[in-house]
């Protein structure tokens, strides 16, 4: 029997929101929803905030924002994304009440229109129950019966309500660990392959045996920027958290061999070729050069706008940064190569904070398809930039195949 709610204006109870959200829990756990991260987390959100009075702020936009990790300011007329989820979960919604099993439960209904979700009690149910007085009556043969069938149901639910503690209680692979998976697994050692700055000009001299000290402190190839470093360190200390051995090579200095040696992170954009070559096939890469709109292209949408930045605006005045994403499989390499890099500095800063924290990790899942965990894929993400500082990043777009 559902829990009765409280009394509204009309006279009519609503179900409490301890009862709403079991029964959210149940539709959550139900096939038609547990193999959608997507679908759930726009669900969950919706309904939460609608329980905590918050159904006002429930616009097209700020789902976008809160559940897809889309910018501030993405364009809804031409980005769908909360519709069409809006969409298929009304039809989901609609095949799990479907099912007789679930015609008596409280339901949450998504109307067309609106994104704020409507609780009510199946039709059928009363709302006000009214006591009713029971004649004592002799024990029966059948009464006897339920004297010992009651306690051995009571047990069975404790038994029940055990298995699901020691089942929640038990260690989930979380969503970071499945991006890394890939790179984790494997029995070789990681190669960490960090970009130099981008040289304005000609770079020292090779190195010889004339080549002195002072020269040699002076290559550009022998310098790491501040963002690559920063990157670097958050990524090593991932790794080594995990028990995964490394190698940190700079850019310059690495082979195409040491990439076929086994999985490989690139870190950098323009100032990493590496990044440069193993992008050049992919759907989301880099064009032009930093003196030259330096962008990034979608490949399979040429009438996209680019993502781009102005290098010759002063650093105070840029407002935004962009980077890519990549963890593939290369058919060159033929090893699996995860990119973190931006178009600039602060693209790469907010790169690295993707991949390496759970948060945002847990964002990514929520967008990915079932299985993302073995596919290639490719994000772009945004990073606004206040005053030279790179803020937290945002998924923009995404790619799984």
């Amino acid at each position: 029997m559902p829990n009765v709610g409280a009394e509204t204006t009309a006279g009519r109870a609503h179900p409490e929101p301890t009862a709403v959200r079991e029964q959210l829990d149940r539709i959550l756990k139900s096939s038609v929803f547990r193999n959608s991260q997507r679908y759930c987390a726009f669900l969950k959100y919706c309904v939460e905030q609608s329980l905590d009075g918050q159904g006002d702020s429930l616009k097209e936009r700020t789902i976008g924002i809160e559940v897809f990790g889309r910018a501030a300011d993405y364009d809804t007329g031409v980005d769908h994304v909360v519709r069409s989820a809006a969409s298929e979960i009304r039809k989901r919604l609609a095949q799990y009440y479907q099912v007789p099993a679930s015609a008596g439960e409280i339901r949450i209904d998504l109307f067309s229109g609106s994104y704020v979700p409507q609780f009510s009690f199946p039709a059928g149910v009363p709302t006000n129950p009214i006591p009713i007085d029971v004649p004592v009556e002799a024990p029966t043969t059948a009464k006897r019966f339920q004297h010992w069938i009651l306690p051995a149901s009571a047990i069975l639910v404790v038994g029940a309500i055990i298995a699901l503690v020691l089942w929640r209680g038990s260690p989930q692979t979380s969503a970071l660990d499945l991006f890394w998976k890939p790179i984790l697994s494997s029995n070789s050692k990681v190669t960490l392959c960090v970009g130099a700055p981008v040289s304005a000009g000609a770079d020292s001299p090779e190195i010889n045996n004339a080549t002195t000290v002072r020269e040699l402190h002076l290559l550009n190839s022998n310098r790491v920027n501040f963002a690559s470093a920063t990157t670097l360190a958050k990524l090593a200390g991932l790794l080594q958290s995990r028990g995964k051995q490394y190698r940190l090579m700079l850019q310059s200095a690495t082979k195409f061999g040491d990439l076929q040696d086994g999985p490989s992170v690139l870190i950098g954009g323009y100032n990493n070729d590496w990044t440069l070559r193993l992008t050049d096939t992919l759907r989301f890469g880099f064009e032009g050069q930093p003196d030259a709109s330096p962008r990034i292209r979608d490949r399979q949408n040429p009438a996209r706008k680019d993502w781009s930045v102005d290098f010759s605006l002063p650093y105070r005045k840029l407002a935004r940064d962009y980077a890519i994403v990549s963890r593939v499989q290369d058919l060159r390499t033929e090893r699996t190569t995860v990119i973190v890099a931006g178009i600039a500095y602060w693209g790469t800063h907010a790169a690295a904070e993707f991949v390496t924290d759970p948060q945002q990790m847990r964002k990514l899942q929520a967008l990915a398809p079932p299985g993302w965990e073995n596919m290639n894929l490719q994000l772009i993400l945004s990073t606004d930039v206040i005053d030279g500082v790179a803020g937290p990043p945002k998924v923009l777009a995404t790619h799984f195949w």
